[in-house]
C-alpha cells in the first residue's frame, strides 16, 4: 500500500517524478461510504462549502505535496486535485452514493479512487454528534469503535478501531486548535496505519457556498 500511496501522490502531482511504481492488486478499504446527503457538517465547514487544502503524504519512503479543492453542496461532494502548475489532474465526485471519477493524470490510479473519500468522510463528517462535554466519548457503528476526545465545545482527536481488529490499528485524526464553531482547524492531521500512511491537511481558504 505505500506503493500505492506514492503512485497517488506523484500522480496528483502531475507525473512531474516519472512513472508510479508497479502495484498489485488493492486491499479493500474497510467500511462502506455514507451517502452524502446523510453526512453532518461540522460547524466550521457549513452545509455547502469549498475548502482549500495543501495535502502532504507521508510514508516510509518518502513525501509527496500536492493542492486539492473539496466542494460539497447538498447531496453532492467533489474533491479536485491539482498538479505542480495549477493545472487539474483528477475531479472526484460522490453524489448520494454514485462516485464518478475523471483524470488528466498521465498514469492510472493503481486503487479505488473512492478510497479518497473514505478519509475524507471520517476526518470531516463521521463522528459522534457534538459539542460534547470535555473528555472521551465513544460510539460503536458499523463495526467501527469510535473514540472522540472533546475540550472546551472543540474536538481535538478522533480514532477509529475496528472490532474484528481486520485490519489491526487505529485511525487517528487530529485537529490544531480544536474543531468546532469558527474557522477550520489549521492543520488536521491523519494516520492510517491500515495503509500505512500519514496526511497533514493545512488550510489554505475556506468559503460557504450558496447552495441554490
Amino acid at each position: 500500500m505505500t506503493r500505492v500511496l506514492l503512485a497517488l501522490a506523484l500522480a496528483s502531482c502531475g507525473g512531474a517524478h516519472g512513472p508510479p511504481p508497479e502495484a498489485g492488486p488493492p486491499p479493500e478499504y474497510p467500511g462502506s461510504l455514507a451517502d452524502v446527503g446523510t453526512l453532518v457538517s461540522p460547524p466550521a465547514l457549513g452545509d455547502a462549502f469549498a475548502l482549500e487544502q495543501r495535502v502532504r503524504t507521508e510514508y516510509p519512503d518518502g513525501a509527496q505535496e500536492f493542492r486539492a479543492v473539496l466542494q460539497r453542496v447538498g447531496d453532492r461532494m467533489v474533491l479536485i486535485g491539482f498538479g505542480p502548475h495549477g493545472g487539474r489532474g483528477f475531479a472526484l465526485t460522490q453524489t448520494g452514493e454514485a462516485i464518478e471519477f475523471e483524470s488528466q493524470m498521465p498514469e492510472e490510479l493503481p486503487f479505488p479512487p473512492e478510497f479518497m473519500f473514505h478519509d475524507i468522510q471520517r476526518v470531516w463528517f463521521r463522528g459522534l454528534r457534538g459539542p460534547l462535554p470535555d473528555g472521551e466519548h465513544r460510539e460503536v457503528v458499523d463495526g467501527e469503535e469510535i473514540v472522540e476526545r472533546w475540550e472546551g465545545d472543540r474536538l481535538q482527536e478522533r480514532t477509529f478501531r475496528r472490532l474484528d481488529g481486520e485490519p489491526a490499528g487505529v485511525l487517528r485524526a487530529t485537529y490544531e486548535g480544536g474543531l468546532g464553531a469558527g474557522d477550520p482547524p489549521a492543520v488536521v492531521r491523519w494516520e492510517n496505519p491500515w495503509f500505512g500512511y500519514r496526511l497533514i491537511l493545512t488550510t489554505l481558504s475556506h468559503q460557504a457556498i450558496d447552495p441554490e
